[in-house]
């Protein structure tokens, strides 16, 4: 299984280091997040974004 930088918030692999120099800060071109990555594969890139989905739609309803 190929691993990947992944976004914790949306499960994007559109994520960059906001200073090479600093690797533990990275901005997510997705959901602007900013802050530490995960890594895995596709499968978890999946869970994160179904459940980043939900609370998206969760929040919409409120």
């Amino acid at each position: 299984m190929k691993m990947h930088k992944l976004c914790p918030r949306c499960g994007s692999k559109n994520v960059d280091w906001i200073i090479p120099q600093n690797w533990s800060q990275c901005i997510c071109r997705d959901c602007d997040y900013t802050g530490p990555i995960v890594e895995g594969n596709d499968e978890f890139a999946d869970e994160i974004r179904e459940a980043y989905l939900e609370s998206l739609k969760d929040n919409d309803e409120e």
